[in-house]
């Protein structure tokens, strides 16, 4: 593993960490129109990433007949390009789910220690998987992009 391998691996965690915990700040105090505009709009990008990724998966399939397609495939290079684009896409899955379950919690109710309320806490563990899914959709597409480009 190379040190650029190592730092992307540590980037990828720390960021949504870094994200959520600034986030927390400012979601303990919404209302509930407010966690319903958040909720609808971070899942309909989610839902459009999500898109995005299964197109590119859906041009890898189609495109089998393809010499570097043929190539990359013996090399297991494809492989983990496209369980790397089923990772982000997983990801952005689960990003609509929290969001969307987000909706169905009533903003006064379950209240835990100290005043916190269940929908902050469904709120910022969202922020952390919709930091990490849009930082690892940004690296996979990058990387798709590259390697499309020689197809």
């Amino acid at each position: 593993m190379n040190i650029l391998t190592k730092l992307n691996n540590i980037i990828e965690i720390t960021l949504p960490i870094f994200v959520a915990m600034l986030s927390w700040k400012f979601i303990q105090n919404l209302e509930l129109s407010q966690v319903q505009y958040i909720a609808s709009t971070v899942s309909t990008v989610s839902g459009i990433l999500f898109g995005f990724v299964m197109a590119s998966i859906t041009i890898l399939a189609s495109a089998k007949e393809n010499k570097l397609i043929i190539n990359t495939t013996k090399t297991k290079y494809l492989p983990n390009l496209v369980s790397r684009l089923n990772q982000t896409m997983g990801l952005l899955l689960l990003v609509c789910i929290v969001f969307l379950s987000s909706l169905f919690v009533k903003i006064d109710d379950m209240i835990f220690y100290n005043e916190v309320k269940l929908v902050s806490i469904i709120i910022v563990l969202g922020v952390f998987i919709f930091s990490l899914a849009v930082y690892k959709f940004v690296n996979v597409w990058y990387e798709f992009s590259k390697f499309a480009s020689h197809m």
